[in-house]
């Protein structure tokens, strides 16, 4: 099985993932193997992110998770883009509850970051 969402096109045999990890051919079909796992959440200053002027002096709920179709060599979170480990991955994390965090938090904005 080929996997087309990503410009490398990984070749997929049954079990395996792709160069990504977040993708995977489970007995034919393409899933998503990470789906609803952070690797870390935080509370960051908006100014942290490169977001020009977007909710000033705001908090920003930043979370992420295992796996990146990227290498590049000036990752500074190759430890948690680059892990083939599942215990990499902290505990669920489903939209709803990311969005919870959020507002218990006070953030008004959430960022998808680490990968």
């Amino acid at each position: 099985m080929r996997c087309e969402l990503c410009p490398r096109r990984c070749e997929l045999a049954p079990g395996q993932r792709g160069l990504c990890f977040v993708r995977g051919n489970l007995d034919g079909a393409l899933v998503t193997t990470t789906w609803g796992r952070s690797s870390g959440f935080c509370l960051d200053p908006i100014e942290k992110k490169p977001l020009n002027h977007f909710l000033p002096g705001t908090p920003v709920l930043s979370f992420g998770t295992a796996g990146c179709n990227l290498t590049c060599r000036y990752c500074q979170n190759s430890d948690l883009s680059r892990s083939r480990s599942m215990d990499t991955l902290g505990a669920p994390a489903s939209p709803e509850a990311i969005a919870q965090a959020a507002l218990d938090h006070g953030a008004r904005s959430v960022a998808f970051t680490y990968n």
